[in-house]
C-alpha cells in the first residue's frame, strides 16, 4: 500500500507540475505583451490623432477672455467709437459675403508699435497698432484679417494650444485663470506663428474670403511683401527652419491663386474712415 501510494504521488505530481508551468508561462508571457503594448500606447499622443475636439466653445471663451484681460495688463485696448464702427465694417463685409456671423467675430485694435496681428481663443482677432502703421491701403488690413479668420474658421487656434498645452492644463486655466499660463499663451500665439501648412491654408482662405468680398486680395500680397523687407536681413537658409514660410513666397503663392477678373471688386471703406482708423491708431487715444 504504501508503494502503491507513493507510485501514485509520484504520477500525481507530475500532472500537478506540468500544468503549473505551462500556465506560469503564459502568464508570463502575457505580462511581458502588457507591459510591451502599454510602452507603445503611452508613447502615442492620442490628443493629436483625435483632433483635439474636447475643448468645448464655452471653456474656449473664458480662456479668450482671460487673454483678452492678460493683454490688457501690458497693452492699451482702442475701443472708441469711431475705430469700433470702422472695424465692424471691414468686420461684417468679410462674414456676411463668406456666411459667417459678424457676431462670432471680435476684433480688438491694441497700442503696440509691433506689427502682428494673430488669433485667439474665442474667436478674437487683436490688431496692433503697429499694422495699421505699416498698412497704406484698407485691402492690406483686409487681407491680414481675413487671414486670421481663416485660422478661427480651420480651429488652428485651439488645435495649436491643445497640442503645446494639453487639454488638463486648458480646462484648468478656465477654472482658475492662472496668470503664468496665460502669458504663455499669448507669447505662444503672439510671438511664433504656426505650421507652414496651417499659414498656407489661412493665406488660400484669406483670398478667397476677401474675393467673396468683392475686396481686392492684392492688398493681401503688398503686405506680404512689405513683411519681406522687414526680415530681409534674415538668411534665406534660415526658411527651412522656420515654421512660418518666407513671406515673399507667400505673397507669390497668394498672387497666383488671384482670380483673373477684378472688375467687382468694390472699396470697403470711404477715404474719411480710413484716415480715422489710421489717424486714431497713430495717436492712440
Amino acid at each position: 500500500m504504501p508503494h502503491f501510494w507513493s507510485k501514485n504521488k509520484g504520477v500525481t505530481e507530475h500532472y500537478i507540475l506540468f500544468p503549473m508551468k505551462k500556465v506560469f508561462f503564459q502568464f508570463l508571457v502575457l505580462v511581458i505583451l502588457f507591459l510591451t503594448l502599454f510602452g507603445g500606447l503611452s508613447s502615442i499622443d492620442f490628443m493629436k490623432y483625435w483632433h483635439l475636439q474636447s475643448i468645448n466653445r464655452r471653456t474656449e471663451d473664458k480662456i479668450g477672455q482671460l487673454v483678452i484681460d492678460g493683454i490688457k495688463k501690458s497693452n492699451k485696448e482702442i475701443n472708441n467709437d469711431s475705430v469700433q464702427v470702422v472695424l465692424n465694417t471691414i468686420k461684417s463685409r468679410i462674414c456676411i459675403a463668406n456666411s459667417i456671423s459678424p457676431a462670432d467675430i471680435a476684433i480688438h485694435l491694441v497700442r503696440s508699435d509691433e506689427v502682428n496681428a494673430f488669433a485667439i481663443p474665442g474667436h478674437h482677432i487683436i490688431i496692433y497698432t503697429g499694422l495699421i502703421d505699416r498698412c497704406d491701403s484698407v485691402s492690406e488690413l483686409c487681407g491680414v484679417i481675413g487671414h486670421e479668420m481663416g485660422h478661427i474658421q480651420l480651429n488652428h487656434v485651439m488645435k495649436r494650444l491643445l497640442n503645446e498645452l494639453g487639454i488638463g492644463l486648458l480646462a484648468a486655466v478656465a477654472s482658475n485663470g492662472n496668470s503664468a499660463v496665460i502669458g504663455q499663451i499669448i507669447k505662444i500665439l503672439s510671438s511664433t506663428a504656426f505650421a507652414r501648412k496651417q499659414e498656407s491654408e489661412a493665406d488660400k482662405i484669406s483670398v478667397r474670403y476677401l474675393e467673396q468680398a468683392h475686396i481686392n486680395p492684392k492688398g493681401f500680397a503688398n503686405i506680404m511683401l512689405k513683411l519681406a523687407d522687414m526680415h530681409a536681413g534674415i538668411p534665406k537658409e534660415m526658411e527651412w527652419i522656420s515654421t512660418h514660410p518666407d513671406s515673399k513666397k507667400r505673397a507669390d503663392t497668394i498672387l497666383s491663386i488671384i482670380h483673373a477678373d477684378q472688375s467687382n471688386y468694390t472699396p470697403v471703406l470711404t477715404g474719411s474712415e480710413w484716415l480715422v482708423l489710421k489717424n486714431t491708431a497713430n495717436s492712440g487715444y
